[in-house]
């Protein structure tokens, strides 16, 4: 509640869980080339839902029994300053002179950017419950866990499958009719336009089948782990060095807070993992350390080296705000570097604002993963941790704002955090560090 001249104001929450699930459906089970051909790129169904999510949370921020804006959350002021300093860029764009193409990108790209706060506002200010928070992240598991198993299917067959989807109103703007192949094996896409988003998308929420698998002790052991199989199985099958390195992120943030056990157990699953590779696929163990050790004569690595100084020359033009958000098209040069992109398109300052943005993330994760009293909670703070740390290292090996989904799951998760991060807070705004607080305490298992 809150005093207004006098007048004590209840809040209401904004009961925003239903909006979020069905954007975690879109955003996964939805191949991620299919949108609404008007908006381009920017036209995905869970995108155009996250511009939704920003006009429902800026409309229940005009009624005072649901305003959220006090107290001042600083994933919200940090995810505040990355926008601005995207429109900031978007200025610098229109205000030079630019071909219509790049004006198109521009403005596609502004749709992405509400998209994304809108995403990261409602999902920290609209989920009324550690419950509803809990089952939302499930449920991303449950539909990733299913695009895994598709995976798997992909690779057997070398079939898409998911070229024979028709939704009306949607249309693909790449062939998915084939699976693409490396080194003579199948490269299962899942879902997502590229091997490449689909092994990240799979890494990034990879740790969060695990926290429930530990922790949902109240599921059966089946119901708990089969989504860790599953996204395991189909991890490897990318072929992508984005996905190993951000794998290799994921077991280095959680390593260290897991039980003597939990790691004992992590390191005979790897082993027999990478056996059971090994028997099923002939060479494709051999193929996946080429991936790394031959990485200097690989064409797809030279490609991302080859354009640095080119993206240096870009940047040095205009350092500040840059040329413009999604402006730098594909047709002139693929830089499969996000951070590089971000300093070409929006500067050093739109660079910077999104480190922000990372940084706040991981901190007020990290704080959580050590001060919530409730094991659950820690772990979960710890599974998004993971995640965004995940994905931020991947944006140093391929243009992951190109890709929904990725992207996608990467705001999402920091709006996670900071929901967690408001329903673990006590009534005075300061951090839990003794006995659960009550809305702790009445949800101790979600």
């Amino acid at each position: 509640m809150t005093q207004v001249a006098g007048t004590v104001v209840e809040h209401r929450p904004l009961h925003a869980g239903v909006l979020l699930y069905v954007w975690v459906g879109a955003l996964v089970l939805i191949p991620s080339t299919l949108q609404f051909a008007p908006l381009g790129a920017a036209g995905t169904p869970a995108q155009v839902l996250g511009v939704l999510a920003a006009v429902w949370w800026f409309a229940a921020q005009l009624d005072r029994t649901h305003a959220t804006l006090t107290p001042a959350q600083p994933t919200r002021t940090a995810m505040s300053v990355f926008v601005l300093a995207m429109l900031c860029s978007y200025l610098a764009a229109v205000r030079r002179p630019i071909e219509g193409v790049e004006v198109s990108g521009a403005d596609r790209g502004l749709i992405l950017v509400v998209s994304w706060w809108g995403l990261v506002l409602l999902t920290g200010d609209g989920l009324v419950s550690r419950k509803n928070l809990y089952g939302l992240l499930r449920f991303l598991v449950v539909c990733t866990a299913a695009a895994g198993v598709l995976g798997v299917v992909q690779f057997a067959t070398h079939i898409s499958f998911v070229d024979q989807i028709s939704i009306p109103g949607l249309t693909s703007r790449t062939d998915l009719s084939g699976v693409q192949a490396r080194n003579g094996f199948a490269r299962a896409p899942g879902t997502s336009a590229h091997p490449i988003e689909y092994g990240v998308l799979l890494t990034m929420v990879l740790p969060l089948a695990l926290h429930f698998a530990f922790h949902d002790v109240r599921r059966s052991r089946v119901v708990r782990w089969f989504p860790v199989l599953a996204i395991a199985a189909a991890l490897p099958l990318t072929m992508s060095r984005s996905a190993f390195l951000g794998l290799a992120v994921v077991l280095a943030v959680l390593f260290p807070v897991w039980t003597a056990r939990q790691r004992v157990w992590s390191l005979v699953v790897v082993a027999v993992g990478l056996c059971a590779v090994y028997v099923a696929v002939p060479g494709m163990l051999g193929t996946m350390l080429r991936l790394f050790t031959g990485i200097t004569a690989d064409n797809s690595a030279l490609s991302r080296t080859d354009s640095y100084d080119l993206a240096v020359e870009f940047i040095e033009q205009r350092p500040v705000f840059g040329r413009g958000f999604s402006t730098f098209l594909p047709t002139y040069r693929i830089i499969d570097n996000q951070w590089l992109g971000l300093l070409i398109e929006t500067g050093v300052v739109g660079a910077l604002a999104f480190l922000v943005v990372v940084v706040t993330s991981l901190v007020q994760s990290g704080r959580l993963s050590r001060r919530l009293p409730d094991p659950y909670d820690r772990s979960g703070a710890r599974a998004l941790m993971a995640a965004v740390a995940s994905a931020a290292v991947a944006c140093a090996t391929f243009d992951a704002f190109g890709f929904p989904q990725v992207a996608g799951v990467l705001f999402f998760a920091v709006g996670c955090i900071a929901a967690l991060r408001r329903h673990a807070r006590r009534d005075d705004g300061s951090p839990p560090t003794g006995a659960p607080p009550p809305v702790l305490a009445e949800v101790h298992r979600p």
